[in-house]
């Protein structure tokens, strides 16, 4: 029995011949012929990938173009401010507001710098608390305002500071404002409307402040004068008739809802003298000493 042998090298490829309808072998030495179909799929790839590529590019252009017109018209053409309008309760009249604002009527909304209008506004108008200036498309721009509360009046020389809640100067006065409560005790270095009042005593303006605070917070209104002589004796007179000892000014909350309790239910609207919180929170009563008739 004869054994085949088995060759180490390849079979050499073959090609289809049409003339014979067989594949013949590709002699050495030759290339295998192109394959055309294939070479016309990879050109109709690239060209198809180059038109993706074009039309990104085509559309990526469009979209800046308009980006740049859209925004061209909206700092030239649209836009415009074509009224400036005051909201709020302030003393102040809403024309004057609107024009220390600076924005007139045909300015852009987009290039108003609202918060410079804003300090504009607050820095000629002290009594003003709170200020907003606010876009409103396509053709407004608003002016919110709201006032600050009162604090008190505080002596300075001959004339009186009237004090806002905040801290600032909100008018130097000949005499205190009706209804104004006025600040005795206090030292002041430095004052200038619009601006905060500066103490001479450290921690002042704060103890000032939580003191105004809880009294407008817990609706203790009717204050003639409180005294911030001794810091732990805070001494509030209520209707220019019965003085209330606060003691310490911790626990504020409680004892003025405790002393308005007392005002309206115990103490009778014709009566006189001193009304003593200060031990309240700890032992939850309060002592009424009567003035003598005199």
């Amino acid at each position: 029995m004869q054994r085949t042998r088995k060759s180490g090298r390849k079979e050499p490829p073959r090609v289809y011949d049409r003339a014979t309808g067989e594949y013949r072998p590709v002699p050495r030495g030759t290339r295998t012929p192109p394959d055309f179909a294939a070479c016309a799929r990879s050109r109709a790839e690239a060209r198809r990938r180059h038109r993706r590529r074009a039309l990104l590019l085509f559309n990526i252009f469009l979209f800046v173009a308009v980006l740049a017109v859209a925004a061209a018209l909206s700092l030239t053409v649209l836009f415009r401010a074509s009224a400036v309008r005051v909201t709020g309760s302030s003393r102040y009249p809403a024309r004057q507001i609107a024009a220390a604002s600076g924005i007139r009527t045909g300015d852009n909304l987009f290039l108003i710098q609202t918060g410079r209008a804003a300090a504009k506004i607050k820095g000629k108008f002290p009594y003003l608390g709170e200020v907003s200036v606010l876009r409103r498309f396509p053709s407004e721009v608003e002016i919110r305002v709201a006032e600050e509360p009162v604090c008190g009046a505080v002596a300075y020389g001959k004339k009186y500071i009237v004090a806002g809640a905040d801290g600032r100067a909100l008018e130097i006065a000949d005499r205190p404002p009706k209804g104004c409560a006025v600040l005795k005790g206090l030292g002041v270095k430095n004052a200038r409307a619009g601006a905060a009042v500066e103490f001479t005593g450290g921690g002042t303006a704060e103890l000032v402040r939580t003191v105004s605070d809880a009294f407008r917070k817990g609706g203790l209104d009717r204050i003639s004068s409180v005294d911030f002589s001794q810091p732990s004796r805070i001494l509030a007179v209520y209707d220019g008739r019965v003085t209330i000892n606060f003691g310490l000014p911790s626990d504020l909350d409680y004892k003025i809802r405790f002393a308005r309790k007392l005002l309206s239910e115990n103490i009778k609207p014709t009566e006189k003298g001193t009304l003593n919180m200060s031990v309240a929170p700890e032992t939850d009563k309060a002592y009424f000493d009567p003035a003598v008739a005199g």
